[in-house]
């Protein structure tokens, strides 16, 4: 079996009264949205929730828009419950201009996100400035986060890629992560490309690349695993 499964009734801090959803930001490009009509692109947000459904977690995905790229493309009800659409994914955005219009989206937003999931930073391969075009505005954005919610969670997804800019991309996110994460409000990336088949885990549809692969979710999964794991350790310290 390709894809691991991994144990998520682990998947809430106990930081996160469970009274209350914890509130999960998918904020990123055409990866997090999807929705175009041709095909069932669907996005690892909706594994995500059909996971998250099945551990009986309390959570809410946010976002100011609720359509894929095409209006009319449907995403499937699971066991009966409605997918929640929420999102904040742009397709073909660039990191900057998603920082420029965030302060605009949130306030939108039932409530500050407790746990937001960032994949940016494939329409910026071109760049010729890395730190200007990607970094700084990643940098933005988890400060505009931290403003509404000073303990949020982070996982930065790097590029699914294993070859090209995405390598010098990768080092430069790394090192911004190791500089901004607090234990107050974590940073993580999430290291997608490891394991990753280009040829088999993606569409490619008259030059539109987009992923297949259930990695993405599983691996969003494993790290907030971790995450937990640690908080009990350092609770019991």
């Amino acid at each position: 079996m390709i894809f691991r499964l991994f144990i998520i009734s682990l998947f809430v801090s106990s930081s996160f009264a469970q009274d209350k959803p914890v509130r999960i930001l998918p904020l990123g490009d055409s990866i997090t949205q999807g929705g175009k009509n041709e095909r069932q692109e669907y996005t690892y947000r909706y594994p995500l929730f059909t996971l998250l459904k099945d551990a009986k977690v309390n959570f809410d995905f946010i976002g100011s828009l609720k359509t894929g790229l095409h209006a009319d493309a449907k995403w499937p009800d699971y066991k009966g419950e409605k997918f929640d659409l929420d999102h904040e994914g742009h397709y073909g955005w660039k990191t900057g201009q998603v920082y420029e219009k965030l302060p605009g989206w949130m306030k939108k937003y039932p409530a500050a996100p407790d746990i937001a999931l960032i994949h940016l930073g494939t329409n910026d391969q071109g760049s010729k400035d890395y730190i200007k075009d990607i970094v700084v505005p990643l940098k933005g954005i988890i400060k505009l986060l931290r403003e509404k919610n000073p303990k949020v969670l982070v996982l930065v997804g790097h590029l699914n890629f294993n070859g090209g800019n995405a390598l010098k991309i990768r080092p430069l996110v790394e090192k911004m992560v190791a500089e901004i994460s607090t234990d107050q409000s974590p940073v993580k990336t999430v290291h997608f490309y490891k394991g990753w088949k280009e040829n088999e885990y993606w569409w490619r549809v008259s030059g539109d690349v987009h992923p297949t692969d259930r990695r993405l979710w599983t691996r969003y999964i494993n790290l907030l695993n971790k995450r937990k794991k640690e908080t009990e350790v350092e609770q019991h310290d």
